[in-house]
């Protein structure tokens, strides 16, 4: 065998792994524009919570807070009248 056998054995050997790495990074490829596809999705589809304040007061307020709230309107009241 000559020289040139070994040669085109190795530069076929060569291209063979050149196309199989370009091939394995072309499905690399894909599946990343797939997963930042899946991504875009999922969170374009999803619900946001959005808070909606509620002007139900609560069922039972504690004595502590009832006088606490009623100290804090009796101080409101005071500014409001001194303001005046």
């Amino acid at each position: 065998m000559s020289t040139s056998h070994w040669f085109r054995h190795r530069l076929w050997r060569y291209s063979t792994r050149f196309l199989g790495f370009v091939v394995a990074l072309c499905l690399l490829g894909a599946l990343a524009t797939f997963g930042v596809r899946w991504l875009v999705t999922s969170v374009g589809s999803a619900k946001h919570t959005r808070y909606e304040p509620v002007d139900v007061p609560p069922q039972k307020v504690s004595p502590r807070h009832q006088k606490e709230r009623e100290e804090y309107e009796r101080r409101e009241r005071v500014l409001t009248e001194k303001s005046r």
